[in-house]
């Protein structure tokens, strides 16, 4: 398959608000599939909020086997491939982890790598990123803070990724202040590795009453927006990828730049430094 219909959501999502954040999903599901979108991204923690304490945490923990039931059951009615947020079970604690459903089953499965200092006392980190093969397109997932390091989006087109999925959990600004800030990073995450990306973050209350500002964007392997949204209520926007951008762009002299990237050199340099330090 060249082409798929894909939707970035802002899901409304509160903190432990579980059986009202996954019926919220349903709906958008059930919107998205008379749209006749094949994949749709959600939020990072879109199913359990955003928990960032350990007392939260062993609420949700103990509540975790009857998500992945509902869960389950959602995408055994849902013909769509859909991309959600809760903790998950990793090494002797919890992930924030980011659950592909398709057809009753988890398709792929990726945990942050990169905490942020309130998020390190909470969880623990991934250590890997694997693409999904979506429906024939290779597919990196990234979470909130992973976004910032233009290396991890190296890294996953340089196994292959033609789409990168990013998903977040970011508070504060309006939905225009954070649209602007996000923006630049998507754009250049897209044109300089000559892929999709889709992007969306989560829109609702803090336990402190602060509201998430809703935001989602496609964009083209040039860095255009092909479709967005942005609010403080839930929403979404849709776009169709056809890889054939993709591979105009890998069959231009000038435009290919992943082509010509010299990974070496940054080898060469750590060298240099090594050697300079003993």
């Amino acid at each position: 398959m060249t082409m798929l219909k894909v939707a970035a959501v802002c899901s409304w999502s509160e903190v432990l608000k579980l059986e009202e954040n996954i019926k919220g999903i349903a709906r958008q599901l059930n919107t998205l599939h008379e749209e006749n979108v094949q994949y749709a991204l959600f939020p990072e923690l879109s199913v359990s909020g955003y928990i960032n304490n350990t007392t939260d945490l062993e609420v949700y923990a103990r509540q975790h086997q009857e998500v992945l039931r509902q869960l389950l059951q959602l995408s055994e009615q849902s013909p769509i491939i859909f991309s959600v947020g809760l903790p998950m079970p990793l090494n002797k604690g919890f992930g924030i982890a980011q659950l592909t459903w398709h057809k009753g089953q988890v398709v792929h499965q990726h945990f942050k790598t990169h905490l942020s200092v309130h998020e390190q006392a909470t969880y623990q980190a991934g250590d890997s990123l694997h693409l999904d093969h979506l429906s024939g397109i290779k597919t990196g997932m990234q979470l909130c803070l992973e976004t910032h390091y233009p290396e991890l989006s190296l890294l996953q087109q340089q196994q292959g990724a033609q789409l990168l999925c990013m998903a977040y959990a970011s508070p504060r600004e309006t939905p225009e202040e954070k649209m602007e800030r996000l923006k630049m990073i998507w754009q250049a995450r897209a044109y300089d590795n000559a892929c999709f990306v889709m992007a969306c973050n989560q829109t609702g209350y803090t336990p402190s009453g602060k509201q998430y500002a809703g935001v989602a964007a496609i964009l083209s392997p040039r860095g255009e927006v092909l479709a967005q949204y942005q609010g403080l209520q839930a929403g979404y926007c849709t776009a169709t990828i056809d890889l054939k951008a993709i591979e105009k762009i890998r069959n231009s002299v000038m435009s290919n730049f992943p082509a010509y990237r010299k990974t070496e050199l940054k080898v060469r340099f750590l060298e240099e430094e090594q050697k300079r330090e003993a």
